[in-house]
């Protein structure tokens, strides 16, 4: 008799120690099907959001959370895929808009010494104003887009760039003349400087000139001697024209980033479920 009660006292202890890890079973099997309608209905963050809830509140239920991974897997596939549709959708028309841009300038590359080539417009090409003192715009083959301040005269040494219609104006950080985006020379008895500013460091000159393309644009270049002049119209009509073309590189930029990263993931998944 006292053997009988021992064993039941077992039973009891074994049931009582199982039950609990077959409730977490139930409950992280019920997620799992959860996780699987967000999936065929799309709710892709949904979905994402229960898998991260399984792997923290199962940390135990080894399987259960292998399941999970798979599942990401699948998640990551579509997603990829779905980007990938999109992307290869927008690209060419990016390409053609791009193209119908570019026809306005010259792409100039020296292989020797650059790695990417520039879009410039074609009345802003450096052999065409050596001795002009203007504002030039050029956009890169890594969508970087460049300001140049080019001045030609006595020496004023710039240090900052301002534009201004009437009272609303916009202005570059001052900088000192050992900066690397200053540079200097004589010639021949003449002077030039530029100042040359890569992507937001214009501090939005080249976006105010492009949205204030038809106004009278007046320049100052701020040094020890300031000097003032009204931007040339053609100068705003390749400024605004670079700034479109620097809109549409850095979209088609992303779109060939985004379509590499996709294939990326889908080619890692793939390989990992051969590997298994």
């Amino acid at each position: 008799m006292k053997l009988h009660y021992l064993l039941f006292l077992l039973g009891l202890f074994i049931f009582s120690a199982c039950n609990p890890r077959h409730a977490l079973e139930r409950d992280a099997d019920n997620r799992l099907k959860l996780v699987e309608q967000f999936i065929d209905q799309q709710n892709y963050n949904a979905a994402k959001l229960e898998i991260d809830s399984i792997h923290r509140l199962f940390p135990r239920l080894i399987d259960k959370r292998k399941i999970a991974a798979a599942l990401q897997d699948t998640i990551v596939r579509r997603e990829s895929a779905r980007n990938l549709v999109y992307c290869d959708s927008i690209l060419p028309i990016k390409l053609h808009v791009a193209d119908s841009i570019q026809k306005k300038f010259r792409f100039e590359k020296d292989t020797v010494y650059q790695d990417a080539g520039n879009w410039v417009y074609k009345t802003q090409r450096t052999e065409n104003n050596a001795t002009r003192t203007y504002l030039k715009a050029y956009v890169n083959e890594k969508a970087n887009l460049y300001l140049v301040s080019n001045y030609c005269g006595p020496k004023i040494e710039q240090n900052a760039v301002k534009v201004s219609v009437g009272d609303i104006f916009v202005e570059t950080a001052a900088v000192n003349v050992d900066s690397p985006i200053y540079f200097s020379f004589n010639d021949s008895g003449t002077h030039w400087e530029t100042l040359t500013y890569k992507n937001e460091e214009d501090n939005g000159i080249v976006a105010f000139i492009a949205q204030n393309k038809t106004e009278k644009i007046k320049v100052t270049l701020k040094g020890k001697h300031d000097f003032i002049y009204w931007l040339d119209p053609l100068d705003k009509q390749a400024i605004a024209a670079t700034y479109n073309l620097w809109i549409v590189r850095k979209d088609i930029t992303q779109l060939q980033n985004q379509i590499k990263q996709a294939q990326l993931k889908i080619d890692r998944i793939n390989q990992e479920k051969l590997k298994k």
